[in-house]
């Protein structure tokens, strides 16, 4: 078996397995529907915030806010995904 280290910051990934493309590309997935999802927050808030034909009251901000926290709650559940092909990967 050959190891790979994958690197993440200051931390590095050894795992005595083989390379599988196809669990790489499950994880760049899922970490890419979590970044949309985070970005989407984002941009949303921008939109109200950038142009004046929005009027952002209390009520809005709190409904921004509450789409937010869906779209976190779904970046996180992708976020999880990946992490459970990883867990499932290191079991075998």
């Amino acid at each position: 078996m050959v190891d790979s280290v994958q690197q993440n910051g200051d931390h590095a990934m050894t795992t005595g397995e083989e390379e599988d493309p196809q669990l790489d590309w499950a994880v760049i997935k899922s970490l890419m529907s979590a970044q949309a999802n985070t970005s989407t927050s984002l941009e949303q808030y921008l939109l109200y915030v950038t142009h004046d034909d929005f009027d952002l009251d209390r009520q809005n901000v709190e409904q921004c806010l509450s789409q937010a926290i869906d779209h976190h709650e779904r970046a996180l559940e992708d976020l999880k995904v990946a992490q459970e092909l990883i867990s499932g990967e290191n079991n075998r």
